[in-house]
C-alpha cells in the first residue's frame, strides 16, 4: 500500500482510476484494510505487476 501511495500525487478519483484501474470506494477499502471483490483484486494485481509496483 505504501508503494501505491508513493506513486500518486493526490487521492482524487480520476488519479486513482488512471494509475490503478480501481474506483475511490475500492481505494478507501484498501486503505482501511477491508475486503474487496476477488475480480477487482486480480485486476489490480495485474496492473501493479505490469507497472512493476510489486
Amino acid at each position: 500500500m505504501a508503494k501505491m501511495r508513493s506513486v500518486i500525487t493526490c487521492q482524487k478519483p480520476e488519479v486513482i482510476q488512471t494509475h490503478f484501474g480501481i474506483g475511490l470506494n475500492t481505494w478507501v477499502k484498501l486503505r482501511e484494510g477491508k475486503a474487496i471483490r476477488h475480480s477487482v483484486a486480480e485486476r489490480l494485481m495485474q496492473r501493479l505487476q505490469r507497472d512493476q509496483l510489486i
